[in-house]
């Protein structure tokens, strides 16, 4: 009898190791978070080398309360971040890229991901079972093809979500944690870069309108009945946040103080203003109630976590 049960564990595990065998995972990285933040990214590669179909069903992770994967999608040029309750299929033999429209969300996170650190988590398959993962934690906003292991490159930033981290802000017209040249269009990049950050699904972040001129933005947002503008450049990392404010760069004048060329500032507050005089004044007062202007730390506008507690 010992023997057929020894037998038989030893099958077990064999069976197990072999499932596990078929999951692979490669680029496993977040993005770093604001002081305060409570909700972080990771976005991963996940590769089936079996025969037979898998599924991601669930997560968790020490560093967070819970870990969810979320699918975000455009409808109406309205973006909407959901749970996947169904979990992930992850076809036999084929490759799947978390990022942008689908990534994992730790959500209430006990201490901000720092650059430079591993996040542990585990993640569950139908199938395969439990696969210990460590997210290497880039910079704050970005592309994170640098960080994450197994050679390639990964551009977590195309929603980015990347990472949306998804910390304080609220929700129509978005797009990818930061942008390259092939990338999407500005007036969805830009959202989603914010969306990835600072959306909470408590807090949903609208981010509208967005006014581009050459490699600068003004982007609008609204977050549990605050709001204010944010400007942002682009440069080869992708779209950064430069500064946070309400008025205070609304003029050209004031654009021009911030970096901008006079042509770009006069052409940037000239579009901005024709595109807010279609806005409800609510939605003006809320952008107005930013108080004073907050400069981002660094080119991936590490600190904007100023939104939270400038609105009034």
């Amino acid at each position: 009898m010992k023997t057929i049960i020894t037998l038989f564990v030893g099958l077990l595990i064999a069976t197990a190791a072999a499932a596990q065998d078929t999951i692979r995972i490669d680029h496993a990285a977040s993005h770093s978070m604001v002081p305060g933040a409570k909700v972080g990214d990771g976005y991963l590669v996940i590769t089936n080398t079996g025969s037979e179909p898998d599924r991601l069903v669930g997560a968790r992770s020490e560093r967070a309360g819970k870990v969810q994967l979320h699918q975000m999608s455009m409808d109406n040029g309205i973006m909407t971040m959901r749970e996947l309750k169904g979990g992930l299929a992850i076809p036999a033999g084929q490759t799947v890229t978390l990022e942008p429209n689908y990534h994992l969300m730790f959500q209430d996170v006990s201490k901000p991901f720092q650059q430079g650190e591993t996040i542990r988590a585990v993640l569950s398959f139908e199938k395969a079972g439990e696969v210990t993962v460590d997210f290497t934690v880039g910079r704050i906003a970005g592309p994170l093809d640098d960080v994450g292991g197994a050679g390639g490159s990964m551009d977590h930033g195309a929603m980015g979500h990347s990472s949306m981290d998804h910390g304080a802000m609220e929700t129509p017209g978005m797009q990818g944690m930061d942008m390259d040249m092939s990338g999407p269009p500005p007036e969805e990049a830009i959202p989603a870069t914010l969306k990835t950050m600072f959306e909470t699904p408590e807090k949903p972040l609208t981010i509208l309108p967005v006014v581009v001129q050459n490699d600068w933005a003004i982007a609008g947002w609204q977050q549990d009945g605050r709001g204010g503008r944010a400007l942002l450049k682009k440069n080869h990392h992708g779209w950064s946040i430069v500064l946070c404010s309400g008025d205070g760069i609304r003029e050209a004048a004031a654009l021009e103080k911030a970096g901008l060329s006079a042509e770009d500032a006069s052409v940037l507050a000239a579009e901005l203003a024709k595109v807010e005089a279609g806005l409800d004044p609510n939605v003006l007062a809320r952008f107005a109630s930013f108080e004073g202007t907050v400069m981002m730390a660094g080119e991936a506008g590490g600190g904007h976590g100023g939104h939270e507690g400038h609105g009034q």
